[in-house]
């Protein structure tokens, strides 16, 4: 993904609705998952990584999942989370059983992989900012390495999880505790993937502007009254340290789910800040997160009426 990957082929998906699929050593292989297409184009994918020192372009191949009839490596699931039931199923329905490695951010987004009895299954919380400039050219920038934790599973296995997907330029390292490091970010993402779309600017505005920065503290102590009785052990430090080390490491870039309105694409906000709400609501005594949801409803209503104007 980010460097030469020496005998190992990468192939893209030509729609927003992807799995990848990794068989360790030999291909990556990536899945338009809702088409049944057999005519997909064919095409070239640019990926420019960091400070745009590391430039790479590959020809990629496109295979519907309904042509597929065989997967025995790794499944990682890169796709929007939203998909996920779907994805579950499909893969189920074609007697798949794993390991999968869900790459996405979000709370309980790994629920239909336990539904569907998918074993051994991973979560990678990433640690990466992704743009793209046009249909098959991208902007890449790591922040730092992105863990994988174990929903279900051994430490052999994850061990070995890390180390296909590790790249020079796109790093993965094991972690004890993902449950915590998933919350971290969500907490994170909360932040950037609410006011960020709503203001319309980029990631760097936290470090910019004190009053927006302001703003996400306010987010994140709300957030943290939650992880305190679900025993996190997260601080309102830690997590506001981690979203101006992410707004500086991002400057300039632009929040997917900010792309993702600009294109009348459906968000992942229910995912995060409503996902972050409903936990929230749902315990006894019930919190109640109002910056959080009204930020979280706010983006869903702006994404729908976006959604309304796109063909």
């Amino acid at each position: 993904m980010a460097r030469a990957l020496g005998p190992r082929k990468i192939h893209r998906y030509s729609n927003e609705f992807k799995v990848t699929a990794v068989n360790a050593g030999v291909m990556f292989l990536v899945v338009a998952v809702r088409t049944s297409r057999q005519d997909i184009p064919k095409g070239t994918i640019t990926v420019t990584v960091h400070n745009g020192a590391n430039r790479i372009s590959t020809p990629v191949e496109t295979i519907s999942l309904s042509e597929l009839t065989n997967l025995d490596g790794t499944i990682v699931i890169a796709t929007k989370s939203y998909a996920n039931k779907a994805i579950a199923q499909e893969l189920k329905d074609k007697a798949v059983t794993g390991p999968v490695v869900i790459m996405q951010n979000g709370v309980g987004v790994e629920k239909p992989f336990l539904d569907a009895h998918f074993s051994p299954i991973y979560r990678c919380v990433l640690y990466v900012t992704s743009q793209a400039t046009s249909e098959y050219n991208f902007t890449v920038r790591p922040i730092t390495s992105s863990p994988i934790g174990i929903v279900n599973g051994n430490e052999s296995d994850l061990k070995k999880c890390v180390e296909d997907l590790t790249t020079d330029g796109f790093p993965f390292r094991s972690e004890a505790n993902i449950q915590r490091e998933i919350w971290k970010k969500a907490i994170a993402n909360s932040v950037f993937n609410s006011i960020c779309p709503l203001l319309e600017v980029d990631n760097g505005v936290f470090v910019r502007d004190e009053e927006t920065a302001n703003l996400a503290r306010e987010v994140v102590r709300e957030c943290v009254t939650l992880t305190d009785r679900l025993n996190m052990g997260l601080s309102e430090g830690e997590l506001m340290e981690q979203i101006m080390r992410i707004s500086k490491a991002s400057d300039g870039q632009l929040i997917s789910t900010l792309q993702d309105i600009k294109i009348g694409r459906q968000t992942e906000i229910e995912f995060l800040n409503l996902e972050i709400a409903r936990v929230a609501a749902s315990m006894q005594p019930g919190l109640h997160l109002p910056r959080v949801e009204l930020l979280g409803k706010m983006i869903l209503a702006k994404s729908l009426q976006q959604r309304r104007k796109e063909p």
